[in-house]
C-alpha cells in the first residue's frame, strides 16, 4: 500500500506545483547529500611504522627521524623531538605508529615537537637535502582537523603550509601559517580540533608543496602529554555546486510563476 502524503507536503504541492515541487525536492535532498559528504583528505593517521619507532631524551637534546610509508602522504614522515628544559632529568618520550603519536614528558620538562611532510622532510637526515614537494591543490579544504584520544593539559599548536609556486613572483608568499592555544574539557581527555586556513589570499593554496605541525614551540607549561591519532585536511564548509544552485533556482521561479498565476485568475475570478 502506497503511504499517503503528509498535510505539509500536499500543501506544498498544491502551492507550487507538481513539477516545481518535483525541482524543489530533488534540489533539497542534493543540497542535503553534499554538505554530508563534506571533503576530507587523510594527511596521516599514524599507522606507520607497525612497531612504532620511539625517543626518549633525559637532558637537554634533539632527536630526528622518519616514517616512510605510502599511508602518508608524500610517502615520508618526519619527526623532530626537542627538549629544551629539563633541570631535574625527568624523561621525555615520544612514540609514533601502530595508529597514534604520542608524547609523555616528566616534571619539568619543556619540550617541542615537529610533524613534517613533504618538503619540510628531510628523508636522508641530512639538513640541504629536502623531501619531495607535494603539489597538492589544498583549494578543496579550507581547514585542518586534529582528533587527539587524549590532552593532559593545555598545547601550544602552529601549521605552517609551504608552496615552491608562489601567486606573485615580484612578493613572493611561501609560507601561511595559523597557531593557537587549545586544551581538553578535562585532564586527559579526547578532543577534536578543527582549525580554519589562515585567510591569506596571496598565498597559493592551489600548490601546497609541505606541511608542518609544530606542537609547543611556544607553551610555557611543562610535563604535557597528549596522543594524536588523526591528522586531515577538510572542507568544513562545502560549497553548492552549480547544478544545484541551478535547481534550487529553478524550483523557485517555479514557484513565483506558479504564485503569479494564481494571482492572475483570481483577478479574472473578481
Amino acid at each position: 500500500m502506497t503511504p499517503r502524503p503528509d498535510r505539509t507536503t500536499r500543501a506544498l504541492r498544491s502551492l507550487i506545483g507538481p513539477a516545481t515541487f518535483a525541482v524543489a525536492l530533488l534540489a533539497f535532498t542534493l543540497l542535503a547529500s553534499s554538505a554530508a559528504s563534506a571533503s576530507t583528505l587523510l594527511v596521516d593517521g599514524f599507522d606507520a611504522p607497525e612497531e612504532p619507532a620511539t625517543s626518549v631524551l633525559t637532558g637537554i637534546g634533539e632527536r630526528q627521524f622518519n616514517a616512510f610509508s605510502p599511508t602518508v602522504l608524500g610517502g615520508v614522515r618526519g619527526l623532530y623531538h626537542h627538549t629544551y628544559t629539563n633541570p631535574l632529568g625527568s624523561v621525555s618520550a615520544l612514540a609514533a605508529g601502530n595508529g597514534v603519536l604520542s608524547s609523555s614528558n616528566g616534571v619539568g620538562v619543556q619540550n617541542e615537537v615537529l610533524v613534517l611532510y613533504g618538503a619540510f622532510t628531510r628523508p636522508t637526515l641530512q639538513p640541504d637535502v629536502g623531501g619531495p614537494r607535494l603539489g597538492l591543490d589544498a583549494r578543496p579544504y579550507d581547514s585542518f582537523q586534529l582528533d587527539f584520544t587524549g590532552m593532559a593539559s593545555v598545547m601550544n599548536l602552529n601549521i605552517v603550509l609551504y608552496t615552491s609556486a608562489p601567486l606573485d613572483p615580484t612578493a613572493p608568499l611561501y609560507y601561511s601559517s595559523v597557531g593557537l592555544n587549545v586544551a581538553p574539557a578535562m585532564p586527559g581527555g579526547a578532543l577534536q580540533v578543527v582549525v580554519p586556513f589562515a585567510n591569506d589570499a596571496s598565498f597559493n593554496f592551489g600548490q601546497v608543496d609541505g606541511i608542518a605541525l609544530v606542537f609547543d614551540r611556544a607553551n610555557g607549561t611543562t610535563g604535557t602529554a597528549w596522543t594524536l591519532d588523526g591528522f586531515s585536511l577538510v572542507s568544513a564548509v562545502p560549497e553548492p555546486t552549480p547544478a544545484l544552485m541551478w535547481l534550487a533556482g529553478a524550483a523557485v521561479l517555479g514557484w513565483l510563476s506558479r504564485r503569479q498565476q494564481t494571482r492572475t485568475r483570481a483577478r479574472a475570478q473578481a
